[in-house]
């Protein structure tokens, strides 16, 4: 009945309202070639014969648990055994990530949307031995289509901010037959336990396994990744650099005043705006003018050549460099914080061993806000005032600034090891 119900609603969803979906993400550009891949019409050369190697589709939402999927595919390859690995994003950018990041042996596709000849068509072309789901993006037809076809899907890394939660907990009836169509849910904390069995998961299937992200943070923060962003955007090592990371509507215009104050006590500060979503530059480029500031496109900067030292303001226009960025900083701000999204993740700039700066909004990374309060380099804020107070004092007490953020590093690094732990417990239950 509940299987019903669900089709009947996804299919006039889909008939009313993907077609004006469709025609936004055209005229965004957000669209390519592969899009047809949503709904599971796969290109027959794109999936190799199995043969005897033991597949596994990996599903990765965008660029972050698209990074988390890099250091659980080597994990996996680690193994005795072969196998070969089919990952799916939601994304574009998470699937242009995939394509540069992942082994060049590694199918990349779309995920299908969540009807059920799509998921049922992707399902029968790829044939995946096992499914994995990284973080929490819950698919009910693909799930009992996996499980119809026999197919054992695990949830890892998973996390319910407290946000999710109340919307979730509406659709309890439907949650509970869902979620019971996994062997396990490796939850990232206790708290993220206790919630999706909240949801309707059996107890029984539901562990905690920790965040396999901490893994990936300290093995991708490399001193050599550093050295070449310094190069590329010239950043010496006694330039005050002042980055705002994954920010989103409505707090590039707060970075812009609090940079402009900061410039009254530091003059040769620096600012780097690293929107969310790229698409959204042109913006950001007409606010930034408005100001009357001069400032240069990351996507014009040469890497040979680097940028023009007169521009004390760069817009990122390309995805991928945000991670080593940071590592530049000395004032850091993570966005989507200030607005109510949920945060980004702030342990990308603290394995660099940086303080950083939040708002409130901070709902989909309690674990990663909580870490680094505890050791004191988390700094939370409420608006303009408080950031360029917050930034004033740690460009005034560096020593104290380094010395919170080598307790941020300190502290990530004690965690490792969650991904080796997430990927044996699946293959202990598939044995």
């Amino acid at each position: 009945m509940i299987f019903w119900a669900y089709n009947i609603i996804t299919v006039i969803a889909f008939v009313f309202i993907v077609p004006f979906i469709s025609l936004f993400l055209l005229i965004r550009g957000l669209m390519d070639n592969n899009s047809k891949e949503r709904l599971g019409l796969l290109s027959s050369s794109l999936i190799p014969q199995k043969g005897r190697n033991q597949r596994i589709w990996i599903h990765a939402v965008s660029i972050g648990e698209v990074k988390l999927a890099k250091v659980i595919v080597r994990v996996i390859k680690e193994r005795e055994g072969e196998f070969s690995l089919v990952i799916s994003t939601t994304t574009r950018s998470g699937r242009q990530t995939a394509l540069r990041e992942m082994p060049k042996d590694t199918v990349v596709i779309y995920s299908p949307i969540d009807i059920y000849w799509c998921v049922r068509r992707s399902l029968n072309q790829v044939s995946p031995d096992l499914f994995i789901n990284l973080e929490t993006e819950i698919w009910p037809n693909f799930l009992w289509a996996c499980k119809k076809l026999n197919i054992p899907t695990f949830l890892i890394n998973g996390r319910i901010s407290p946000r999710s939660l109340n919307y979730y907990k509406r659709f309890r009836f439907l949650m509970k037959d869902v979620l019971s169509t996994y062997k396990l849910l490796s939850m990232i904390s206790m708290s993220d336990s206790q919630r999706i069995i909240s949801m309707g998961a059996e107890p029984k299937r539901v562990v905690v396994g920790g965040n396999a992200k901490y893994d990936l943070l300290v093995e991708d923060a490399k001193p050599e990744l550093s050295k070449r962003m310094a190069e590329i955007y010239k950043i010496d090592d006694n330039q005050p650099v002042f980055i705002a990371g994954s920010t989103r509507g409505g707090e590039e215009e707060i970075m812009i005043e609090a940079y402009l104050s900061l410039l009254e006590d530091c003059p040769g500060i620096i600012l780097i705006i690293a929107p969310r979503h790229i698409e959204r530059c042109g913006d950001i480029e007409s606010m930034i003018r408005s100001y009357n500031l001069n400032y240069c496109l990351r996507s014009h900067i040469e890497n040979d050549k680097g940028r023009d030292r007169s521009n004390n303001i760069i817009l990122v226009d390309i995805y991928g460099e945000l991670f080593g960025l940071y590592s530049l900083g000395t004032i850091i701000f993570c966005g989507g914080s200030l607005v109510p999204f949920g945060g980004q993740n702030i342990l990308e700039a603290a394995v660099w061993g940086k303080p950083v700066i939040y708002g409130p909004s901070m709902e989909h990374f309690l674990e990663a806000k909580a870490l680094l309060e505890r050791v004191g380099a988390g700094f939370i804020v409420e608006d303009k005032d408080e950031l360029v107070k917050t930034a004033k004092w740690l460009l005034e007490n560096p020593d104290e600034s380094d010395r919170l953020g080598r307790l941020a590093r300190n502290e990530i690094e004690s965690n490792i090891g969650s991904a080796k732990k997430q990927v044996e417990n699946i293959f202990r239950l598939l044995d």
